[in-house]
């Protein structure tokens, strides 16, 4: 057997580990620790001489196509002898650019302070939905976005780019956690596959939210919880940067900080 994942290996560089199956028995490999290999092949050369910043999150389809989110933070310079690389880059399996996208004037834009490039985005999280659809949300950041696969249109939009789920609307406010679709940092994006339910891990950055939240298909609040030990504006918030979700087989929600 066979297996890919995607991996930053660094905030500007990206890397496919594979991990094969040694041939021993499969009661031993169920247990045994797979080993992973890294494929230098992947990605390929990116085209028209493009720079890109760090990579603030990816997502994989059905089609095992990786989208990356680029948060375009150069740094002058840096594009001197280069092109700047689209907020959205779409890989085949193989590696090769098939498609890019990105509306900077739709996007989230970055807190001023955060990065020190003339252009940057805090794109942080996306997740493909069970129509293919990409789910994509920035941190800080006061909304979540639902486009069509290929970015042509974007088909939802939840909370208002740059007002934020604080006592004033800004990143500078006091975090209130409040039962209602708005935020303060996304950290990751999970939809539901039987019954279209949004979950919202909002509590990405410091002196933000703390919890994680879930919205109907149409965006509407349905209820919170708090994680335990973390609380708007302490040291710990940190470890929801990056809160990811599964469902079992019985609906039970796991959520890993």
């Amino acid at each position: 057997m066979k297996m890919s994942c995607i991996v930053r290996t660094g905030i500007t560089t990206i890397s496919t580990i594979v991990a094969a199956s040694l041939g021993v028995p499969s009661c031993w490999a169920q247990s045994a620790a797979p080993r992973y290999e890294v494929d230098v092949t992947f990605p390929k050369r990116f085209p028209d001489r493009w720079v890109t910043g760090g990579f603030g999150g990816h997502c994989i389809d059905a089609q095992d196509h990786v989208l990356l989110l680029n948060r375009q933070d150069v740094l002058d310079g840096e594009l001197n002898a280069g092109r700047l690389a689209p907020l959205m880059i779409e890989l085949d399996p193989t590696g090769k650019v098939v498609h890019s996208w990105g509306d900077p004037n739709l996007i989230e834009g970055t807190v001023a302070g955060l990065r020190n490039g003339p252009t940057a985005f805090r794109l942080h999280t996306c997740q493909f939905d069970k129509d293919g659809n990409v789910w994509i949300a920035s941190s800080p950041g006061g909304m979540i976005q639902k486009y069509t696969h290929d970015g042509s249109k974007l088909l939802q939009q939840i909370g208002k780019k740059g007002v934020f789920d604080t006592s004033d609307g800004t990143t500078k406010g006091t975090p209130l956690n409040s039962n209602a679709a708005r935020f303060t940092s996304p950290a990751s994006i999970h939809v539901d596959r039987q019954n279209g339910d949004i979950y919202v891990a909002d509590g990405e950055s410091r002196n933000g939210n703390s919890r994680v939240m879930v919205l109907d298909t149409n965006g509407n609040f349905l209820r919170q919880w708090r994680i335990d030990g973390l609380r708007g504006g302490s040291a710990d918030i940190a470890s929801m940067r990056r809160t990811t979700f599964s469902f079992s087989i019985a609906r039970t929600c796991w959520t890993v900080n």
